[in-house]
């Protein structure tokens, strides 16, 4: 008889907008194995890492963790929740636990055991191990120093397979885990009971992102995978979707830097030789993936610091000559500034930055972008300003605010400079954070930098 594990991804970011229930409650009356789901990612910047604020509100949240947490034990399956809060800090781990404390509360669904797993990792710890070898990097420009650890808020490792087997070798019935490789959520159980690890990992690649493995594309939709010994299988449950070879082998080149192989901690994945096939009107089938273990065990490291304070001023000119001449007024307000406040030094990691984004011109790609000639009618012009202290990003940009009002340039026919501000107002932004670590640390044991503990919900 073959053997066989299914599971349902109902989104491919917990609390990223909530989950569709419609395809979540078709997909539930499937036989499952497990439910899993996905809470964070690095794609939304290093500001909620380093600030440790929380990626999504917490009613969006409450909503996909109870539509979760209560299909699970009714059924009485493992869930497992990787990436925490969004960037998978030790408080978004706790604010996670305490969500299910309620809803358990609410849906009497006691008692069950819950495993935390966190992430964070102690910047003096990564100080000591940077100042006696050499920590590469994955996307970082050089080896991690301790310079950059100094200029770092907070460090977390992204975890593997392995504290998942722990959880689940201490009896969980529930994980709340800290940042966790996307794929690990779903590949953890299938290679714990022994199935083939390239599917495993495949079959975790394929899932992460619910129902964007189908087409026409969606988002927030369920997909429930299979997996057996010798193949895996994908049907989305919105009756509008299919999973087609085209689609599921389309999201396996998601987020890729080649298109065969991935990285994960403790070996790569290969596809070159994968085999997709339509089963039928809606599922798609492949097989053939394969596992190469690494000799060395690494982990990756994401870590986040602070750059200053932001404001920002919003302002727009449809003046044709005005257009003709804003790069020339954006420079002169830079030298103007420069002029006005001596005693402060411009420069990024200095007292201050001047970013002017113009929109409608390149402000998506900047100097990068390959029209060089202006060819919009009009032009959203966003000044950003980054201080050292928010009182200087104030004061910078309601300087260049009133200087983007009255400029004087080439050609100009009227007082004014043509350009319409939004308001005489200065919006203050989030503080400004970088990524300070993107770097592979290699570990003797995969369990190393995350700590297992079990409590009972009651």
């Amino acid at each position: 008889m073959t053997r066989k594990m299914s599971t349902i991804s109902a989104t491919g970011a917990l609390g990223h907008e909530p989950i569709h229930p419609d395809s979540f409650y078709e997909g539930i009356k499937r036989p499952l194995d497990f439910i899993g789901a996905d809470a964070g990612s690095g794609d939304s910047g290093p500001y909620f890492l380093g600030s440790n604020q929380p990626m999504n509100p917490r009613e969006w949240e409450y909503f996909d963790l109870e539509l979760l947490l209560v299909a699970a034990r009714e059924r009485n399956i493992p869930l497992i929740i990787g990436s925490a809060g969004g960037a998978g800090t030790t408080r978004g781990v706790q604010d996670y636990i305490e969500i299910v404390r309620e809803i358990s509360a609410k849906h009497k669904l006691g008692p069950f055991r819950l495993a935390r797993i966190h992430s964070e990792v102690p910047l003096d710890y990564l100080k000591e191990r940077a100042r006696n070898e050499e920590i590469k990097p994955l996307g970082a420009p050089a080896p991690l120093t301790v310079e950059d650890l100094d200029r770092t808020d907070r460090v977390v490792a992204m975890m593997g397979v392995e504290p998942y087997f722990k959880a689940f070798d201490m009896g969980a019935d529930v994980v709340i885990a800290g940042r966790s490789c996307d794929d690990a959520i779903y590949a953890a159980l299938p290679l714990r009971a022994g199935f083939p690890k390239g599917l495993c990992y495949h079959f975790g690649k394929t899932l992460e992102c619910s129902s964007l493995v189908g087409t026409p594309s969606m988002a927030k939709e369920s997909v429930v995978g299979t997996i057996t010994d010798d193949y895996v299988e994908l049907e989305p449950m919105h009756p509008a979707q299919r999973c087609t070879p085209a689609s599921v082998a389309g999201h396996s080149l998601y987020e890729r830097t080649h298109p065969y192989t991935q990285a994960y901690p403790g070996g790569v994945l290969d596809t070159s030789g994968t085999v997709f096939e339509q089963v039928s009107e809606r599922a798609t089938r492949y097989w053939n993936s394969r596992f190469i273990d690494d000799p060395v065990y690494k982990l990756k490291l994401e870590g986040s610091g602070l750059v200053g304070f932001r404001a920002l001023t919003i302002g727009g000119v449809r003046d044709p000559i005005a257009i003709r001449s804003l790069d020339w007024v954006l420079d002169d307000i830079r030298q103007k500034t420069r002029d006005k406040y001596p005693q402060l030094e411009p420069g990024p990691g200095k007292d201050y930055q001047i970013l002017f984004h113009q929109y409608g011109k390149n402000g998506v790609m900047g100097e990068l972008e390959p029209i060089k000639e202006t060819r919009s009618h009009e032009i959203c012009i966003v000044t950003e300003v980054i201080g050292r202290t928010q009182e200087i990003a104030d004061l910078i940009a309601r300087f260049t605010l009133y200087r983007l009002l009255f400029p004087t340039f080439a050609g100009q026919k009227a007082t004014a400079g043509g350009i319409a501000m939004l308001r005489d107002e200065v919006l203050r932004g989030q503080p400004a954070y970088r990524w300070t670590v993107d770097h592979l640390l290699p570990v003797r044991d995969p369990l190393e930098l995350h700590q297992v503990s079990m409590m009972e919900i009651a």
